[in-house]
């Protein structure tokens, strides 16, 4: 069952600013379908009031970040982000907190939940094999090679934002009908590089509720910090 924000402020017994806040900030996993947030119940319940692990980031930096701790990139994956002096600073200072946090996975939860615009959708499986292969499409969470999981009747992937329009018209992708699973996650960016970061892969996974999807995104996290 899914839940509007409304309801969402309902069950909390918070008004719905709050309930809104909670759901942008990442605290509770949404999605976005049709223009307008749901959360899955399961999710609701599994909230629990308590200071948050740390302030989103903004989308560039979240992807500065993403980018600075991928330390066998081919290239440099994000090279057009040229960093001013002060964010060079902030960038560094969370990264030697990240290497301090007794929970880095929490707290790349938190910093991480802007990295870009999520939207749910169902298409043909017919077409979902096809779809990955678009150029403009860039695999990522269960579908990237990494994850060790490439389910085949769906697709979780990043798209540019100026671009997200065309790939759901091409595709004829629509919003999922009410209390059916989407087979297509999108997560828009101004930005996506040809290959993600696997911090990006990581923190996909993480907000995936089964527990292949959270060993695989510890697993991740573990070789990025191995490093």
């Amino acid at each position: 069952m899914t839940l509007s924000i409304s309801e969402l402020a309902s069950r909390l017994h918070v008004n719905e600013s709050r309930a809104r806040h909670l759901v942008h900030s990442g605290r509770i996993r949404g999605q976005r379908v049709g223009g307008r947030w749901i959360v899955e119940e399961a999710d609701a319940a599994q909230y629990r009031p308590g200071r948050l692990a740390g302030r989103p980031l903004s989308e560039r930096s979240a992807w500065l970040l993403m980018a600075s701790l991928w330390d066998e990139a081919p290239h440099p994956p994000l090279d057009y982000l040229e960093l001013s002096p002060i964010e060079r600073h902030r960038l560094n200072e969370r990264i030697r907190r990240l290497q301090d946090s007794p929970d880095p996975q929490e707290l790349l939860a938190a910093w991480l939940a802007n990295r870009a615009e999520k939207f749910a959708f169902s298409s043909d499986p017919a077409d979902i094999a096809e779809l990955r292969e678009d150029k403009r499409v860039h695999p990522s969470g269960v579908s990237h090679p990494r994850s060790g999981l490439l389910a085949n009747s769906e697709l979780e992937a990043y798209v540019r934002r100026d671009q997200l329009k065309s790939v759901v018209k091409d595709w004829f992708l629509v919003e999922p009908a009410s209390g059916k699973r989407p087979n297509v996650i999108l997560r828009a960016a101004d930005q996506i590089p040809d290959e993600l970061p696997p911090l990006a892969v990581a923190a996909d996974l993480a907000e995936w509720p089964g527990v292949r999807e959270q060993q695989a995104a510890r697993e991740i996290l573990g070789s990025i910090h191995a490093h």
